[in-house]
């Protein structure tokens, strides 16, 4: 079995657990994430993106849905892994001599002629489970927050997968046996930490009525991009900007938001609810959504989750 195997089978076997004990387990990673952060300088709060948020409620609580894109997206990785007919993954040597240089698994990667795109480090390990939280930071302290926080996490022993992608791919099978077996996992998941200046934030919050009333006026679909510092192995600007809108409309979760900052959040999700029926902001999600985000949803578990939590903005 190749390493590229291994890692979409570690994460299908980790889909296929919907226990209870998975869910507290995911919450023991995100309680201890929200904990370093609220101990960072300039913490005004925090909020959490993607999977398990989409999934659970504003408390967090819920069943976990096994969602069958994911296990198509892994099953596409070991279909493709084969076809290079290599019972080892070339990556996993040049990684551990060359893994220094390479900071976001693309300066030396992205141009490699020695295998496809599609089994290249980056690829394999975006089909891993992480924690995808944001830090919202006073402005002043956007620097110092980068520093303390990147030690902090180095210090508890939590980690990208850029740091040591091979050993990222064991211990997700290690959390997927634990689990498996009814263990509460002792290894975390990796963290795909984002800051974001609470002046951006405020600003988008400001703005996103606005970018969705064009939606309705022209139905062209909505785009509101972000550029936040990301935690790699350093903290860099990634390449390509996050659509705001999606992330908004389907899975932001707020922690402990500073006063102005969750009113303005709050009213920006009254005004959408007020002035588009369900039936639009389901299309809405349906327009700003790549493929695989639509192939999520077309599990009947999750659009329930994301009715309910539009539904909750017109209370």
């Amino acid at each position: 079995m190749n390493i590229c195997e291994l890692a979409a089978l570690a994460s299908s076997k980790f889909e296929k657990n919907n226990t209870d004990l998975k869910r507290r387990y995911l919450l023991k990673n995100i309680e201890l994430i929200n904990k370093v952060m609220s101990c960072t300088p300039g913490y005004c709060g925090s909020f959490g993106t993607g999977y398990p948020f989409y999934v659970l409620d504003s408390n967090l609580e819920g069943e976990l849905p096994i969602i069958s894109e994911q296990l198509r997206y892994n099953k596409e990785l070991i279909n493709e892994s084969k076809k290079t007919g290599a019972t080892d993954w070339v990556c996993a040597k040049c990684l551990l001599t060359r893994g220094d240089e390479m900071p976001d698994l693309k300066q030396i990667c992205k141009p490699c002629p020695r295998i496809k795109d599609t089994i290249k480090p980056r690829k394999v390990i975006n089909r891993l489970p992480d924690i995808d939280m944001w830090m919202v930071c006073a402005d002043r302290y956007f620097e110092l927050a980068q520093i303390v926080l990147s030690q902090s996490f180095a210090k508890l022993d939590m980690h990208t997968s850029d740091v040591n992608p091979v050993q990222t791919i064991y211990d997700i099978q290690e959390i997927a046996d634990d689990l498996e077996k009814g263990n509460m996992p002792q290894k975390l998941l990796p963290l795909d930490i984002h800051i974001i200046p609470y002046s951006q934030l405020s600003k988008l919050l400001d703005e996103i009525p606005f970018v969705l009333e064009s939606f309705k006026e022209t139905e062209e679909a909505p785009y509101l991009p972000i550029h936040p510092v990301s935690l790699r192995k350093t903290w860099q600007y990634d390449d390509t900007a996050y659509n705001f809108v999606l992330d908004y409309m389907y899975s932001l979760t707020p922690f402990n938001f500073e006063e102005k900052i969750l009113r303005k959040l709050n009213f920006s999700r009254k005004i959408i609810g007020s002035l588009y029926t369900e039936e639009e902001l389901r299309e809405l999600l349906n327009r700003v959504s790549s493929d695989s985000v639509k192939r999520r949803f077309e599990n009947n578990s999750l659009k329930k989750s994301y009715d309910r939590r539009i539904q909750s903005w017109k209370k």
